[in-house]
């Protein structure tokens, strides 16, 4: 039976489901006569919907090679309704009013005499811990709406679900699509009367909080205990969702458990299914052989693979020559799609799952390791099946020509970061040095890039060492080498010409689009930078080249991160479609991701599609695009759709895995003294970060004892009325550790005052 909005429905004989919750009950999932009340569960004062450490920091994109498009980097937790508040306002206003105008446009449905016809749109869910949602859809043009406590109650945060709209943008139905959570781990309460009553999970996080009943108690576990719990969702019955404990874990929360708690708030699954195994394990390559049918011989090609030290995939391999105009770049991609075919095991599971996810411990890889490091990884000396673009460029670095072509290709070295950049300072002013043509065509793709407006974000990254057990051993901020940069270059160009090679030809596609920021959100920025000292004019701000400038011009500032992030965060989140459209932050006319079949899936998808475009050509000599083309047209839109859902979740997973790790490294440092620095201001406190370990925690204006503080929003500053000390972005202060909560994911500080 189809649920209809907030699953509150009869069923045939008249009985009702998930009916309205009494008044003042929290938001949960539970028999609203058995629920214990639990208190307000410590989410600090003021906060609503976001951490008091919710500075809206975004995330590093840890999907691809070092920053392959660094205007892309995940905007972790911004533009979803809580935690977008402006600085120095408080948040309830902008929750309040976010409400009055989803209820003003629902009103509009009953001002008109003929309705609306119906619509039907995807949404994610962004629920609030008091039980109210926004439903944010992926129609990036349309307004968020909002969804009451009752309706919202059998929602998660990060549902992914279909939205019937009627009228003027009322909600008349929401349909699950996939359910972010499928487990929680979090504290168990056991009845108030007896624990063979059952009891409940409470899985509380800065944004969220959902009790969940769990009929048959959790056996061995006490009050308090953290336990792990699978979810049942029903379609029928007085409870949407309950849950069954399948481990108790004890009062502590052991960090070998991180991972899997991640997991199970991100819907993400480690393990590869017995088919897809036995698929990967039963490929074979032969070379020579059939394999090398109709492929271009490129095996004494010297290519090079260019990694970490920590490594273990190599799909991306290159070669540089000189030539008469300028240089010819190719780029190696392992030929994932030679294996995985359109539909069988190994493709349903890759599209599924959409992405690797890379976590601290370890990564949750789309497909099986015998394909991803092995039949599917460039390893040096061993020939392996590649997808390669062969591209010229002038000496201004301007692209010339472009030839795509299904190869065999045999590494002939794996390097690492550090070996290339140690050699290249080393041999950088010889120009018979071997590498020497990749530095020269390195530095002109930068400068072409630079010169039409590419923005570069260089936002500071946390490089995590992790013991077996889960415990970290050291965080420290990641150093970014002109060998990061290199590759970098190489793959953005690559991706580049595929698409215009694509578009040449009319073909469907799988493109990468970055819409522009829109005028309200440039204003917000200007108006941040203006209050820092960095002043712009908001009418020459459209123009990617113009925020570029102001990006190199933000170098060495005090407020450089801060307002690295603030741009970021100005803009729109980059997106798979199946529509052409621009790439806003590389300042393209058209990109895609070509360069990581072995980890995304929309790349496997254009490696596909190119195929299809070269077997074209070589049937009928000519160029076009394939029979049947709207039915191809839909399926990629959906798969567009899919896998920008399924890479938000995985750039939130990992953000939120670093952050947990960071939380645990502060946990034996409580009471301990650092020097930190001032990297941004709200008006309940400072944030405040470490060089090392590299964290970040708040300092409360509560803990500012000494004076009675507030803040300057225009001044961007701190400041004490009595003893008129102030604070202000990039300053050094000395910090001592107040609170290391695994529980809440957040690091407090306190001033220490100076002698």
């Amino acid at each position: 039976m189809k649920r209809k909005s907030g699953f509150q429905f009869k069923d045939r004989s008249g009985r009702v489901h998930g009916g309205p919750k009494p008044k003042g009950e929290a938001s949960g999932h539970a028999p609203a006569q058995e629920r214990r009340g639990s208190g307000k569960g410590g989410h600090g004062q003021g906060e609503q919907g976001q951490s008091r450490h919710g500075k809206n920091r975004p995330g590093k994109d840890r999907h691809g090679k070092g920053a392959h498009d660094t205007a892309e980097r995940s905007k972790g937790g911004q533009g979803k309704g809580f935690g977008k508040k402006k600085a120095g306002k408080a948040h309830s206003e902008g929750t309040h009013a976010r409400e009055d105008r989803a209820g003003r446009r629902a009103a509009k449905h009953f001002k008109h005499g003929k309705p609306h016809a119906p619509l039907k749109l995807k949404a994610s869910v962004d629920k609030n811990h008091k039980g109210f949602a926004f439903l944010l859809f992926e129609d990036r043009k349309r307004e968020d709406a909002f969804v009451n406590p009752r309706d919202a109650e059998a929602l998660f945060h990060g549902d992914r679900v279909e939205v019937t709209l009627a009228g003027r943008g009322q909600v008349v139905d929401i349909r699950v699509l996939e359910h972010r959570f499928r487990e929680l781990v979090g504290r168990y309460t056991p009845h108030a009367t007896s624990g063979s009553k059952g009891g409940w999970v409470v899985y509380e996080r800065k944004r969220a909080r959902e009790e969940v009943y769990l009929p048959k108690g959790a056996p061995g576990a006490k009050t308090g205990d953290w336990i792990r719990a699978k979810l049942q969702f029903h379609e029928s019955g007085p409870l949407p969702v309950t849950a069954e404990a399948t481990e108790v874990y004890g009062a502590t929360l052991p960090a070998s458990a991180d991972v899997g708690m991640i997991a199970a708030e991100f819907n993400l699954v480690e393990e590869h299914s017995h088919a897809s195994i036995r698929e990967a394990e039963g490929m074979r390559l032969q070379v020579p052989g059939r394999d090398l049918d109709g492929r271009a011989d490129l095996r004494e090609m010297p290519f090079i693979t260019i990694d970490g030290e920590t490594a273990r995939d190599f799909d991306d391999a290159v070669f540089v020559e000189r030539h008469k105009s300028g240089h010819i770049l190719w780029v190696a991609i392992a030929d994932v799609s030679h294996y995985v075919r359109d539909g069988n095991a190994l493709d349903q599971e890759a599209r599924s799952r959409g992405t690797s996810v890379y976590f601290p411990e370890r990564a949750f890889h789309m497909l099986p390791r015998a394909l991803s490091e092995n039949l599917c990884s460039l390893r040096p000396g061993e020939p392996r099946l590649a997808m390669v673009a062969r591209m010229e460029f002038d000496h201004s670095g301007h692209r010339l020509r472009t030839e795509v072509m299904e190869a065999v290709i045999q590494s002939k070295r794996r390097a690492t970061y550090n070996e290339i950049q140690a050699e290249w300072a080393l041999n950088g002013k010889d120009r018979h040095w071997q590498y020497a043509p990749h530095f020269e065509l390195y530095k002109e793709l930068r400068r072409a890039r630079a010169a039409r407006g590419s923005i570069d974000f260089d936002l500071p990254e946390a490089e995590l060492n992790v013991a077996p057990d889960g415990e970290v051993i050291s965080i420290r901020q990641r150093g970014r080498l002109d060998a990061h940069r290199l590759i970098e270059e190489f793959m953005i160009a690559a991706n580049e010409a595929v698409t215009h090679w694509m578009m040449e030809r009319s073909w469907p596609f799988v493109y990468r689009i970055h819409e522009e920021p829109s005028a309200e959100k440039l204003e917000s920025f200007q108006q941040l930078a203006a209050n820092v000292g960095v002043r712009f004019e908001l009418e020459r701000a459209s123009s990617p080249k113009v925020l570029a400038e102001i990006v190199t011009r933000l170098e060495g500032h005090p407020a450089q991160a801060l307002l690295n992030i603030a741009l970021l965060r100005s803009m729109k989140q980059a997106v798979y479609s199946s529509t052409h459209g621009i790439h806003y932050g590389l300042a393209s006319e058209g990109y895609t991701h070509f360069t990581s079949p072995i980890r995304r899936y929309p790349d496997l998808v254009v490696h596909r599609l190119l195929r299809l475009a070269l077997q074209g050509e070589r049937k009928k000599g000519r160029k076009g695009g394939p029979g049947g083309r709207e039915e191809l047209e839909q399926e990629l839109a959906e798969i567009c759709d899919h896998c920008s859902y399924r890479e938000r979740l995985a750039a939130d997973a990992e953000r939120e895995a670093i952050r947990l790790k960071q939380v645990r490294a502060m946990v034996p440092q409580v009471g301990n003294e650092f020097d930190a620095r001032i990297v941004g201001m709200i008006e309940t406190g400072l944030f405040a970060e470490l060089a090392e370990p590299f964290v970040e925690g708040m300092i409360s204006r509560d803990s500012m004892m000494d004076d009675f503080y507030q803040f300057n929003e225009d001044r961007m500053i701190f400041y004490g009325r009595r003893k008129k000390r102030t604070f202000k972005i990039g300053d050094r202060v000395r910090v001592r550790v107040l609170r290391a909560d695994v529980d809440k994911r957040q690091i407090d500080f306190g001033l220490v005052e100076s002698k």
